[in-house]
Order: structure tokens, then sequence, then C-alpha cells
């Protein structure tokens, strides 16, 4: 039999699916000119974002040297570093997620300080089929007892769900109840995606 560790593990690992989408073609004549700036502005913003890009690349690399001869030189940690005086560079305690099959690799690397240096996090989440079994969560609050919020972390929301989402805009009725929720500020889709065709 597994090991709960196991089941974490097993569990944690993501499984995607792609699906295909008939989008509608609309015209609108009237809408040309901002639909060409939009393009053109993607462009540019595109041609931008490589050249900095490329500019950062040149330069972090001898940047990151220097932050860390500073923090050694004054024996303290500077999380960032001013470059001639034109821009600031700041690094954060942040990394990508490591796979936690690597973790005696990581060991053999480390060493003895690999306690100091990494830590484990586990993160377990009820799936919407087990928050809407009453009987389940029955026998979770029966086994957890009365101190639940020592060991779950809640957070609650409303969702719009997606009969709502589709039907606001194949409805009129639902279409009217929309535009009052919107109104007093109950619901407020993001905003709206925008890609070259």
């Amino acid at each position: 039999m597994k090991s709960f560790k196991d089941a974490l593990k097993k569990a944690a690992k993501k499984k995607t699916s792609k699906s295909k989408s008939k989008t509608p073609d609309v015209q609108r004549d009237d809408l040309n000119d901002a639909l060409d700036k939009w393009l053109e502005a993607s462009k540019m913003e595109k041609d931008a974002k490589a050249l900095k890009a490329q500019a950062e690349a040149a330069m972090l690399d001898d940047i990151e040297d220097e932050r860390i001869k500073a923090c050694r030189a004054d024996g303290e940690f500077h999380s960032a570093v001013k470059v001639n005086g034109k821009v600031t560079v700041s690094v954060q305690s942040r990394y990508s997620s490591i796979d936690p099959e690597t973790e005696d690799e990581i060991k053999e690397i480390v060493g003895d300080k690999y306690d100091e240096f990494f830590k484990e996090q586990t993160a377990v989440s009820l799936t919407p089929a087990a928050l809407a079994d009453e009987e389940l969560l029955g026998k979770l609050m029966e086994a957890v007892g009365e101190d639940f919020e020592r060991y779950f972390k809640v957070s609650q929301s409303i969702t719009p769900t997606r009969a709502f989402h589709e039907q606001r805009a194949t409805s009129q009725d639902v279409g009217e109840l929309y535009g009052k929720l919107q109104d007093e500020g109950l619901v407020k889709p993001y905003k709206p995606s925008v890609k070259r065709s």
C-alpha cells in the first residue's frame, strides 16, 4: 500500500487537455481603424519586449555578479543594486517550482545544509465533487473536530457558473440580470483578451 506522501505526490501531478472551439468571425468595417492601431501597437510592443529581453540578457548576469560582490564586500544581503544611476535591478527570494523527485539529487549537492536551504511544501485541496459530498464533509469535520481552522486554510467566494457566463450572451433575460449585477458592482468579469488571429 502506498504511503500518504506517495498519494499526495500522485495527486499533485497535473493533467491537461486541449479542446477546439468554433469562433464566429464577425465583420465590422467601422472597427478597422481601431483594429489596425491595435495590431500595429501589438507589433511595436512585441518588438519592444524582444529588444528589452535582448538588453536584459546582455547585462543581467554581469549585474548579478556585481550585486553579489557588493553583498560580500559589505557582509550583508542587498536585494537590489543601482546601475550607473539609470536602473535598479532587484532580486526576490522566488524560484521555479522544484520537482520533489529531484530531492535526492539536491541533497547530494548541498549535503547537510539541505534542511536549512530547502523545505517541502504541500498544498491539499478538496475536489469540487468532494466539496459537494455532504457525507464526506461530515466525516472530515468529525475526524478533525473543533480545531478545523487549525488544520485547514479556507477561503470562500461566489463564482459565476459557466451557465451564467454563456447565458448572459445567449439570453436577453440573463443579459439584463447581468447588467443589473454589473451596475451594482456585484459582478465584474475579467477584461477580454485580444490576440492576433
